[in-house]
């Protein structure tokens, strides 16, 4: 049964200044892509991701050569005194002071890593820390995802209890204009009019009271893809992919695709990586160096800025580890233990995520299951409505009977619309746990 909701609002400026445009007729797959596209849960992914970039670059940066260059000034306001001892240039001690007052140096030291294991590492658990972010970034897609999806079946579901309803509204204002004739005529009882009466402002009632629910549905799918909820939106005539709510389901758990594991996995990796990187404190480290500099003295304040004598130094610089109280030995029983602590989690989350996947089939099974049920309560219901109604017209039935049989369809309509969503939300719970709502709602 075709139907529209329409919620027009105010176009408004964000928090840029840019407003937001108004969007024609939007399926389900329109709003899921609206919202990776709006919603700042993307530009938190998207910042995370820069940030592991920036992170890679700055491990790379310790080993590439560094430039330091530094400038000093002395005044050696009282200069230390040096003794050469009697009988080396005399008979008696001299006491001499050497240097001069002012001494000023600049120097420019380049500094270049050639062999540094632990740093090695560091850097090699860059990569995976990237491609975390990737993940993280998927994650946050499938949540987006499924809140959207989740608050357009309510939009959905709301709006065809809306539309039963309206075709319930028209049934009865015609019956009660016919009843009201019939009353004046006295063919009928006044009881007989009321209960009708009674039944069409009930209904109407209902009616307005899905209007407030389809509006609150639709703010919540705005939010839910990060719209403004003062701009107006449109959902598409008639689509909304009743077919997902049945469908076959796997007997056997599928953990492949799932993203907490595979972030899990990676983490695992870093953890090895950073194992290995402690391990290697034990080898030794090799640095070169070079050193350009410049030096001007003089017991003249003028002259030390003026009387230049440059110097140039290369080196190595080998640094063998020794002894260090045992604390490689604890820090490498730390990373050990975190480790084991991390596979042993990662064992865990595999089971739980697999008895996850197996009570989302069951729940979604018994929920196809209700809904076949139901449907097929939903069209004996409106069978017997249309013999009773038959019956009713040719005064063979009551209106009591008419009206009970006309209760036993809204009482079926309601159990489908309920049974239809809960058979949908299975489903996404099923998709979720499973890790493929992007190929399910997307395609």
């Amino acid at each position: 049964m075709k139907w529209k909701v329409l919620m027009l609002g105010l176009l408004a400026s964000t928090g840029l200044g840019a407003s937001v445009q108004a969007q024609g007729p939007m399926t389900l797959k329109d709003c899921i892509q609206y919202g990776l596209q709006h919603h700042q849960l993307n530009v938190i992914s998207e910042n995370q991701i820069a940030l592991a970039k920036q992170q890679k670059r700055e491990g790379l940066a310790s080993y590439l050569p560094q430039v330091n260059g530094s400038v000093s000034f002395d005044d050696n306001i009282k200069r230390q005194t040096s003794v050469i001892p009697a009988g080396a240039f005399s008979p008696q001690e001299i006491r001499i002071q050497f240097g001069n007052q002012y001494n000023t140096n600049a120097v420019v030291q380049v500094d270049q890593t050639i062999f540094n294991r632990s740093l090695l590492m560091g850097i090699k658990a860059l990569d995976p820390l990237g491609e975390v972010a990737e993940l993280n970034k998927e994650k946050n897609e499938q949540s987006l995802m499924y809140g959207a999806a989740m608050s357009y079946y309510q939009v959905q579901i709301y709006s065809e209890q809306k539309a039963l309803l309206s075709e319930n509204e028209t049934k009865f204002a015609k019956m009660e204009k016919i009843l009201a004739l019939q009353l004046s005529q006295g063919v009928i009882r006044q009881v007989d009019y009321d209960r009708v009466a009674v039944t069409l402002a009930n209904i109407r009632a209902q009616v307005k009271v899905l209007e407030s629910e389809i509006e609150m549905a639709i703010n919540r799918l705005k939010n839910a893809i990060g719209m403004s909820l003062d701009a107006p939106i449109e959902i598409a005539d008639g689509e909304w992919r009743k077919e997902d709510a049945i469908g076959e389901v796997p007997t056997q758990p599928n953990t492949g695709r799932v993203l907490d594991l595979r972030i899990m996995e990676k983490n695992l990796e870093m953890q090895e990586i950073d194992l290995r990187r402690k391990q290697a404190m034990y080898l030794p480290t090799l640095n070169a160096y070079a050193r350009f500099g410049a030096q001007s003295f003089g017991d003249d304040f003028g002259q030390s800025f003026s009387n230049w004598f440059g110097y140039t130094s290369i080196g190595l610089k080998l640094n063998v580890p020794i002894w260090n109280s045992f604390r490689t030995p604890a820090v490498i029983k730390q990373s050990e233990l975190n480790l084991m602590t991390a596979r042993a989690n990662q064992k865990i989350t595999k089971s739980n995520i697999e008895l996850q996947q197996q009570n989302a089939a069951s729940q979604w099974n018994n929920a196809q299951s209700s809904l076949q049920t139901n449907i097929a309560n939903l069209n004996l219901a409106k069978s017997v409505l249309d013999v009773t109604q038959l019956q009713y017209e040719q005064g063979v039935a009551t209106l009591s009977d008419y009206l009970n049989s006309d209760y036993g369809v809204k009482e079926a309509q309601t159990n489908y619309i309920t049974s239809l969503l809960r058979s949908l939300s299975a489903r996404l719970e099923y998709e979720k746990a499973k890790g493929t709502l992007d190929t399910f709602l997307l395609n």
